[in-house]
């Protein structure tokens, strides 16, 4: 038995090894070579493509600050009853891209607590107003913002921005 798993082993490589009764001993990483890309620059004759930048020189911002985006929050996150019920609780990351005009586009939720939850916090991200946009090179752009929305019980508010 142990001349075959060494004959197969040369022959795969070291992916598995088994132990006498079958269980899993060890795994080996199986490596790809990766190929990176160029940096590209953006150019003025590129404005008519719609990139979503991560990093901006100033970033995106809800109209009136920080204070006015947390008023908004506490309005109109609505504790969902089934939520309530359940007694589930948490914080939703949710993140989505402000396009050049100020309209918020491609709203996903990238860490959730249940779908109830996820379901309301998203609800209050799609009603938001139009935001100030980001801007790069002193023009307006295409930028992300993941927003946390924080879900307890406790104090029966909805919303929480770090």
């Amino acid at each position: 038995m142990k001349k075959k798993l060494l004959l197969l082993s040369l022959i795969t490589g070291p992916l598995l090894a088994y132990s006498a009764d079958m269980e899993i001993v060890t795994e080996s990483p199986v490596q790809e070579e990766i190929k990176v890309a160029e940096p590209r620059h953006v150019t003025d004759e590129d404005e008519d493509i719609d990139y979503v930048y991560k990093i901006v020189e100033k970033k995106a911002e809800f109209p009136g600050g920080q204070r006015k985006l947390m008023e908004y929050l506490k309005k109109n996150v609505k504790y969902p009853k089934q939520a309530l019920d359940k007694s589930i609780e948490g914080r939703v990351l949710v993140k989505f891209t402000i396009k050049k005009d100020g309209t918020i586009d491609d709203i996903r939720v990238i860490k959730g607590v249940d779908s109830i939850l996820d379901e309301e916090a998203i609800r209050v991200v799609k009603n938001m107003p139009k935001w100030i946009p980001g801007q790069s090179r002193g023009k307006d752009v295409n930028s992300q913002f993941t927003l946390p929305i924080r879900f307890s019980i406790g104090s029966k508010e909805g919303s929480d921005k770090k």
